[in-house]
């Protein structure tokens, strides 16, 4: 199997008042991950505004997920 790749961008969610991370595909690329939500946790006391902060240097450097087949 090949490797696959997918334009992605990185949102601010909330689980219950917590922030979390969010991958958000641009276009349904990656037919493994079809399907599924990919969701960061960040750690314990991070605040709203850090996350904020988080993602935007995240959506500043990160263009993409490449996701392959281990062995």
């Amino acid at each position: 199997m090949n490797s696959e790749r997918g334009g992605c961008r990185f949102v601010v969610k909330t689980d219950q008042g917590t922030p979390m991370i969010q991958l958000e595909w641009f276009h349904d690329t990656v037919s493994r991950l079809k399907g599924f939500n990919v969701g960061f946790e960040v750690l314990s006391g991070t605040t709203l505004d850090q996350t904020r902060n988080l993602v935007d240097e995240m959506n500043e450097r990160i263009v993409g997920v490449i996701v392959t087949p281990k062995g």
